[in-house]
């Protein structure tokens, strides 16, 4: 064990009663009644927005002329913390041996599925963002690949590690969600005003690259494989995209590349870009441990850090020589309360964000919880 893991030790209870009072949070406050994390939850009633609390300019860009823009802004991220909650807990089971880890991983890969099933609807392969709750997923027309990145890795660790009776459903999902974006030739429409491509959004390469390394992995076929190198050229460029120095996009991608590599896909460039990815993405946490983004000339302090830290451990696999441990510790103890801590944006910092931002600092950021748990349990089961 490193250095920075015996020091720990002097730390571990309050650790564990970190991650209880986390745990806890997100049982009582965020998961539905079909096991998904609600997104952006009020921070000050710790509820979901009730439409009559939003303004429609805050959301115009989020969602355009929805009738219901609670429905949507509560679910808006939820696929991405559902499945990092549901990684966490596996972490947890693995950890602990804790029954209700695997009782509570087991809830989090059915509300994924049952989503993958209302998105059947429209495609097979289709995994709307479920506005609305699994109930109005059918009639979701959003999707992103942030929301696929996270749910497939989420799958993938279930299918090798506890879900042997859900092996062959997670595999066709695989399989449908692969033939779903090669029909697109790996493009989709964005809030219905922008169409993402690799080559235009470099974060979608965590789920273009492993989806058809999957796809291949689990029909047998060759084609999926082919398809990998129309994305060379996107992935050539990532050095140079500096705008993947945000903690969601590095995230995304780190897990995604892992996600690929472990799939057997041996393509060097991918444990280059993970490095990339952490060196780039820790310059913007300071000594304290905290997390800054920036947006135009405006720098903001975001809980959004903790995504950082959930991605540590991946890289210290891969690069070895890159001690993540000590950060890590250091961003979760600087982020001791989901209420107070795990907004998006700073209250004070409101009026210096874009008016259609403005709710994000007033609301609990869902990914950011999800991802303090699953950073925290990472490490306690390399411990193990």
């Amino acid at each position: 064990m490193s250095v920075h893991g015996r020091a720990m030790h002097a730390d571990d209870h309050h650790a564990v009663v970190l991650a209880e009072r986390y745990a806890s949070f997100v049982e009582t406050f965020m998961i539905d009644g079909d096991g998904l994390c609600r997104s952006f939850i009020n921070a000050e009633t710790l509820a979901p927005w009730r439409n009559a609390n939003l303004i429609d300019d805050e959301l115009t860009d989020f969602f355009q002329n929805a009738p219901d823009k609670s429905a949507c802004l509560t679910y808006e991220n939820s696929l991405m913390s559902t499945s990092e909650y549901t990684m966490s807990c596996m972490e947890q089971h693995a950890a602990t041996g804790d029954p209700g880890a695997y009782d509570r991983a087991s809830r989090g890969i059915r509300a994924l599925l049952s989503v993958a099933r209302e998105g059947r609807h429209y495609m097979p392969g289709y995994l709307p963002k479920p506005f609305g709750g699994v109930a109005g997923a059918r009639n979701s027309h959003e999707i992103s690949p942030d929301q696929y990145t996270k749910a497939i890795r989420a799958l993938a660790q279930w299918r090798d590690h506890f879900g042997s009776d859900d092996v062959e459903q997670i595999n066709k999902l695989f399989v449908d969600i692969a033939d779903f974006f090669v029909a697109r030739r790996f493009r989709h429409a964005y809030r219905h005003r922008t169409i993402v491509t690799a080559q235009t959004h470099h974060h979608a390469l965590g789920l273009f690259v492993p989806i058809c390394v999957l796809a291949a992995k689990a029909s047998g076929k060759q084609r999926y494989r082919d398809e990998l190198t129309q994305f060379d050229g996107p992935i050539d460029e990532l050095g140079g995209n500096h705008v993947l120095a945000n903690f969601n996009m590095a995230s995304l991608l780190t897990e995604g590349f892992d996600l690929a590599l472990s799939e057997g896909h041996d393509d060097p460039r991918l444990k280059q870009a993970i490095l990339m990815l952490w060196e780039r993405a820790v310059r913007n946490v300071d000594e304290h441990g905290h997390g800054w983004e920036s947006h135009g000339e405006v720098r903001l302090r975001t809980s959004q850090v903790t995504r950082l830290a959930s991605m540590a451990l991946i890289v210290e696999r891969h690069h070895p020589g890159v001690e993540a441990t000590e950060l890590v510790m250091r961003i979760l103890r600087q982020h001791p309360d989901p209420v107070i801590d795990m907004r998006h944006f700073r209250p004070e910092d409101e009026p210096r964000l874009h008016p259609t931002r403005r709710v994000l600092a007033h609301s609990i950021c869902d990914t950011s919880v999800s991802s303090w748990l699953l950073a925290y349990w990472r490490l306690m089961a390399r411990r193990k």
